[in-house]
C-alpha cells in the first residue's frame, strides 16, 4: 500500500494506493449507495473477486485509490488498464467506481489515475468505465433517476455532484449512451426472415461450441471506430454465457404465460426453431440467426439477466439486452428484427420475461457525430428511459 497524504483545509488528505481486498471493502461499502443491504453485498462481492482475479495478473494494469479525510473514507475511484478496452479504436486509461464527497477529493483522485495512466504511456483516459462492464456498466448517469436499477447499467448517482466535479477537473462530456425500454413486443420486419436462414436457441454445450464464431463475430462487430469497445474478447463472451447460463430455474415463471407454439402459429420460423430446440435447457439469452445450410452464425442477440431480481429472491421478468450482432452483409434482412422478435418470444412465454431494456446504446458524441444506424433502426420500437454521458480528458 502506498500513502500520500495533502493538505485540505488545513487538515489532511490522505490517499491510498492498494491491494488490501478488506480495507477496498470497506471503503467501497460505506461510499456506494443501494436500499437493499442483498443486492449492496453482491455488488461488493462481485467487484473484490474481479479485482483479486487482476491483482493475481502481475503483468495486469490497474490501481485504486481511496481517499480518507479524518479517518473516514471520502472517496474511492479504480483505474483499470484492461487490454480489451478501447476508445475510436485505440488503446485508452480507464477511470471507473469513481466516488467523491468533494470537488478536491475528485480532483486528486483523478490526478492519480491520469499520473497512472501516462505512466503507462497513454495519452487519454475516459470514464466511468466500471469493470467488469457486464455486471456494472459505464458511463454517469444524467437522466432517469426514477427509473428501477438494472443489472448491468452503470447506478444512479442522482444526489451526486461528480458531473460538475468532473467538468471543472477539465473533463468533457465526450459521448451520450441512451438505455431504451423496448415497447413493442413484435417487430413487423422479424415476421418473415429469409429462407435461407433460420432462427435457434441452443443448449450449454452446443452454444460452448459456437464460442469460437461468436468471438469472430464480436470482433468483427466492433472492430469500427466505436467510442468505448471491450466486447470482442473470448474473456468477455465467456462471462455472458456464465451470467446466461448460472440462475437457478426456480428463478423463473415456467407454465404461466400462453402457450408459444400457438400463439405465434402463424410464423414458421419460430415453430421450427422451438420444435428443433432443446426447450427445457436452451440458453434463451443467446438467440441466433444461423445460416440454414452451412449453420455459419450470421446474427445474435445476447441478454444479461436482472441478477438484482436474483439476489432479492424474486422472479427474474427483467432483461438486460446486452448485445446485438449482425454479419456484415445481411444487414437490411431483416436479422436484427427477427432475433428481438424471436428472442421476446421465447423467453416471454417460456421465461416470464417480460421486461426488455437495450442499454448503452451509443447515439452521439461531443464533435456532433450521431449513431444514425442504431437510431433508425432501435428508437421506432422503443421509449429512451435514461441516458449516460462518458467524459474524457487528454494527458499532457
Amino acid at each position: 500500500m502506498v500513502q500520500t497524504s495533502q493538505q485540505l483545509q488545513n487538515k489532511y488528505l490522505e490517499i491510498n494506493d492498494t491491494r488490501d481486498l478488506i480495507e477496498i471493502q470497506e471503503a467501497i461499502s460505506y461510499l456506494i449507495s443501494s436500499q437493499d443491504t442483498r443486492i449492496k453485498e453482491n455488488i461488493i462481492k462481485d467487484l473484490c473477486n474481479y479485482l483479486k482475479s487482476k491483482f493475481m495478473l502481475p503483468e495486469y494494469k490497474i490501481k485504486v485509490f481511496i481517499a480518507y479525510y479524518e479517518g473516514e473514507s471520502c472517496g474511492f475511484v479504480i483505474s483499470d488498464l484492461n487490454p480489451e478496452y478501447k476508445s475510436y479504436g485505440r488503446k485508452c486509461g480507464t477511470f471507473g467506481w469513481l466516488k467523491a464527497e468533494s470537488q478536491e477529493v475528485c480532483e486528486i483522485l483523478l490526478k492519480n489515475c491520469e499520473k497512472f495512466v501516462k505512466e503507462n504511456r497513454l495519452r487519454k483516459i475516459r470514464g466511468p468505465i466500471n469493470f467488469p462492464k457486464n455486471k456494472m456498466g459505464f458511463g454517469l448517469q444524467i437522466s432517469g433517476y426514477d427509473e428501477q436499477w438494472l443489472y448491468g447499467v452503470a447506478p444512479s448517482n442522482r444526489n451526486s455532484e461528480l458531473y460538475d466535479f468532473l467538468i471543472k477537473c477539465d473533463y468533457e462530456p465526450e459521448s451520450e449512451y441512451s438505455c431504451m425500454h423496448v415497447v413493442e413486443e413484435s417487430w413487423k420486419k422479424g415476421n418473415n426472415l429469409d429462407k435461407n436462414l433460420m432462427l435457434c436457441c441452443l443448449p450449454l454445450d452446443e452454444l460452448e461450441a459456437k464460442m469460437d464464431e461468436i468471438v469472430e463475430l464480436a470482433g468483427d462487430s466492433f472492430s469500427s471506430l466505436l467510442p468505448d469497445t471491450s466486447g470482442g474478447g473470448r474473456e468477455n463472451v465467456e462471462e455472458l454465457v456464465y451470467l446466461a447460463s448460472n440462475v437457478p430455474k426456480k428463478y423463473f415463471r415456467y407454465q404461466q404465460f400462453n402457450d408459444p407454439f400457438k400463439r405465434h402459429k402463424h410464423i414458421p420460423e419460430f415453430i421450427e426453431a422451438w420444435k428443433e430446440a432443446d426447450l427445457e435447457n436452451m440458453i434463451t439469452m443467446f438467440p441466433m440467426v444461423l445460416e440454414r445450410k452451412t449453420k455459419k452464425l450470421i446474427g445474435i442477440l445476447i441478454g444479461v439477466l436482472d441478477f438484482y431480481q436474483y439476489w432479492r429472491g424474486e422472479y427474474i421478468s427483467r432483461v438486460n439486452v446486452h448485445t446485438a450482432m449482425v454479419r456484415r452483409g445481411y444487414n437490411g434482412k431483416g436479422v436484427f428484427s427477427s432475433l428481438n422478435n424471436f428472442g421476446q418470444a421465447t423467453n416471454r412465454s417460456m421465461r416470464g420475461v417480460t421486461y426488455y431494456e437495450g442499454t448503452a446504446i451509443w447515439t452521439k458524441n461531443s464533435r456532433g457525430v450521431n449513431n444514425q444506424e442504431a437510431m433508425n433502426t432501435i428508437f421506432p420500437h422503443c421509449k429512451p428511459i435514461r441516458k449516460h454521458i462518458v467524459f474524457e480528458k487528454r494527458i499532457k
